[in-house]
């Protein structure tokens, strides 16, 4: 299958190519081909130094545009050859396209520019520090915003590039520049805070610029000898080195990260050794908690400008870089250390950021990709469908096993709030820019906006050459690889952190997994636990080329951690049980999935697979309802099957029951009393037929189920007093052990089978003994 696409895709080119000679033109043809060459060789040039800044990319397409309408409205053989019988109206042709072309990506970085990182948020501590001051000094900040926003409106020409504009303003384009830079060098802490907070500082930094680039040709220099020498440097360089070097000590977290942002929009390249060494300033006076707080931050912004990608793309000199990874290895053990001695800082500190980063797959994980290639291989599911319970299961793992507050914010604007740790790790190939990753982020966005999505996430991609090996050759190691490559890097800049990463059994994950667990230290930022989401037999999965059988593969996933789950409420039960995630949290997962099952839009075909997704999904309930009640006396999850009350099968509202009617039964979940003892409601079946689990054991310390007829259960007087009365009734019995997992998983796989043990009679209810 995956060779006849690729070959379908080059006879599709074949094809195209000698229709665009034989009925369009030689001359046409060959044009629109080097044109289309020369695009895919500058997509795939991603960080030349040909493409240096924004003006440099701008200028590429500009020429582009001009080059392709030249052909198409001037060449002999073009169907549009307006400039052959009017050389004046051609020309108008090519110049409106050319500068169409150029304004349009113009606006595009503009766009990019001035937009608003997600974390970017006014917060309620900056809003106290303003309502805290004076009139007189709230004045002068509010003051000091205004006049550096008319000046940037000033220096701000939409439809005319900033090198036209100053050679017929350069006098007064000069006196904005020194004009915001002394504002900004006059402010105070507090106001130059605020200020940062406020302005467009990535769309301040492209307008002001540098009279040469001087730096770009040469070697790399010392930090002291560029901080030494103060010769002429450009409004740029002025500004950006009173904000990282002179005045960095003055800045905030937020205003570091602001600042870094607007670096890398920039781009870096665009100052390729003074950006570098202004990134790894303001990185080497972050220290501590702080540290931390910005390397989160960095990677809350919603976009593809995150910490990896500064520091393992932007960042070009690896001096610079290993400065900075030093750094950071430096602190993180300071916190580690304090994490080990379980002081009072670590308690807070975990309160306010966590101690785990969460890393999980795209395709197959997160959203059913439906079976379309090379996207996964899963039809079970809705394409792009968000499987039942993996949003919550994200969310309890980045709180951890404390208990949380329902209605805890991770949103950075809110006091209080808790920054989110969630990072996928996706094997779809980076291309140039955010090509790629632009569809990822605006469903993030989308997902985080309906309230399902508790923080914005991170993206670390693939690249093509991996990517060509697995569509070409169906080798999913490379994948593999480059996925542990990618953890390897992130553990580098989160070494404070542990990790749980979450994936699928049909690409290279269960392998990445592997090598991510055999790579990371036990010391700090180890590889905790690894959940395969199963969507092929576990014997098709992919084991690496050392792996000579199953047998053997499954030997080194058990021994990395590596535990494979039908749905993500299983995978939560793990978690729970190995002190993950709360038991609250647990509960919580179990009511996400219901609500996520009724949020799969299916279509009218899928009945069939619905109902057995809603039978695999209901499965799961009841395992999770059988911890839940009978070990930690909560209320159960109702099921995701469909009862006669309150809605009829076709959706509408019930009737009104009339007089002398029986009334409705209890829903699932409730307290119920039968001949053989009180228990929880666990489903009616259509053949009025009542499944109970059971308050009290059998002789061999086994849980009990009762399947009684509708008329033999009757509803109880509340749940808060059944769970009292049950957890009497188990104190009693304390000389009984408490069952271990593994038995609790025999009861429900023999209470599932109605074949499996003997049965009994008694009043009517049928009880299930489960054999010796």
């Amino acid at each position: 299958m995956r060779t006849v696409i690729v070959l379908s895709l080059f006879a599709l080119i074949l094809v195209g190519l000698v229709s665009l000679f034989q009925f369009v033109g030689v001359l046409f043809g060959t044009s629109c081909l080097f044109s289309l060459v020369l695009v895919v060789v500058f997509l795939t040039s991603e960080g030349s130094p040909l493409l240096y800044a924004q003006e440099a990319e701008n200028r590429f397409w500009t020429v582009v545009a001009m080059l392709l309408s030249s052909v198409v409205f001037f060449a002999e053989d073009s169907p549009l050859r307006v400039g052959h019988r009017s050389p004046v109206l051609g020309a108008a042709f090519v110049s409106v396209f050319a500068l169409w072309i150029s304004w349009y990506d113009r606006w595009r970085r503009r766009r990019r520019l001035v937009r608003t990182p997600h974390f970017s948020l006014q917060r309620a501590a900056s809003r106290d520090q303003l309502v805290s001051k004076s009139p007189r000094e709230l004045d002068a900040s509010i003051a000091a915003l205004a006049r550096v926003d008319d000046a940037l409106i000033r220096l701000d020409h939409f439809f005319i590039p900033s090198a036209i504009t100053r050679l017929w303003r350069k006098r007064e384009t000069v006196r904005i520049e020194r004009f915001i830079i002394e504002t900004l060098q006059d402010c105070q802490a507090d106001d130059l805070n605020a200020l940062l907070r406020r302005v467009k500082l990535g769309l301040l930094i492209y307008k002001l610029k540098d009279n040469s680039r001087d730096g770009q040709e040469g070697s790399w220099t010392s930090p002291s000898s560029y901080f030494a020498d103060a010769g002429a440097r450009g409004a740029r360089t002025e500004l950006v080195d009173l904000l990282a070097v002179q005045r960095v000590a003055d800045l905030n977290v937020h205003s570091r990260v602001v600042l870094l942002d607007a670096l890398q929009q920039m781009p870096l390249s665009a100052c390729p050794h003074r950006a570098e060494l202004w990134v790894r300033n303001v990185i080497l006076w972050t220290r501590g908690d702080e540290l931390t707080e910005l390397k989160t931050l960095c990677d809350l912004k919603g976009d593809i400008h995150s910490l990896h990608k500064l520091v393992y793309h932007d960042v070009s000199e690896p001096g610079i870089r290993r400065e900075i990874l030093k750094h950071i290895q430096r602190e993180a053990s300071v916190q580690s250390a304090h994490r080990l001695l379980q002081t009072r800082a670590s308690r807070s500190r975990a309160a306010r950021r966590g101690e785990r980063k969460v890393l999980s797959d795209l395709d197959d994980t997160l959203l059913c990709s439906g079976g379309h290639y090379p996207a996964g291989i899963d039809r079970r599911w809705p394409r792009k469908a968000v499987y039942p319970g993996v949003l919550a299961f994200f969310r309890e793992l980045d709180l951890g096993a404390a208990e949380a507050p329902d209605c805890l914010s991770f949103s950075p604007g809110q006091a209080g709030a808790r920054l989110g740790n969630l990072v996928f790790l996706s094997a779809r190939p980076h291309v140039f820019s955010d090509l790629a990753e632009r569809s990822s982020y605006a469903k993030f966005t989308h997902l985080l906006q309906a309230k399902r999505l508790h923080t914005m996430p991170t993206l670390l991609t693939g690249d093509l050459k991996t990517g060509g090996e697995m569509m070409l050759r169906g080798d999913m190691e490379p994948l593999a690889q480059k996925k542990a490559q990618n953890f390897l890097e992130f553990q580098a800049l989160y070494p404070e952190f542990d990790f749980v990463f979450v994936g699928d059994n049909g690409q290279g994950d269960a392998r990445a997994a592997e090598l991510m667990a055999a790579a990371s230290s036990p010391r700090g930022g180890k590889m905790e636990r690894a959940y395969m989401h199963v969507v092929q037999p576990i014997e098709k999965t992919h084991r690496g080329r050392q792996h000579d059988s199953v047998e053997s593969a499954k030997a080194a996933w058990d021994k990395a951690g590596v535990c494979f789950v039908e749905t993500f409420v299983d995978a939560a039960l793990d978690a729970a049980a190995r002190r993950l995630i709360s038991t609250r949290g647990l509960r919580r997962v179990g009511l996400a999935a219901k609500a996520d099952f009724e949020l799969v839009q299916w279509e009218r075909a899928d009945d069939s697979r619905r109902d057995m997704r809603r039978q695999e999904l209901d499965d799961a309930l009841r395992r999770l309802n059988r911890i839940l009640v009978v070990d930690h006396g909560l209320d159960p999850v109702p099921l995701c099957e469909p009862t006669a009350a309150p809605f009829s099968a076709s959706g509408a509202k019930a009737r009104p029951r009339r007089r002398g009617e029986t009334p409705p039964g209890p829903a699932p979940g409730a307290a119920v009393s039968t001949p053989v003892g009180d228990g929880i409601l666990l489903r009616a079946r259509k053949d009025g037929i009542y499944e109970v689990a059971l308050d009290w054991r059998l002789a061999d310390n086994e849980p009990a189920l009762a399947y009684v007829p509708a008329a033999d259960a009757t509803r109880r007087e509340s749940r808060k007093r059944a769970r009292a009365m049950s957890q009497s009734r188990l104190q009693k019995q304390s000389s009984m052990p408490t069952p271990t997992s593994a038995s609790d998983a025999r009861w429900m796989h023999r209470a599932r089978s109605e074949s499996a043990g003997s049965f009994a009679e008694a009043g009517g209810a049928r009880l299930v003994i489960p054999e010796q």
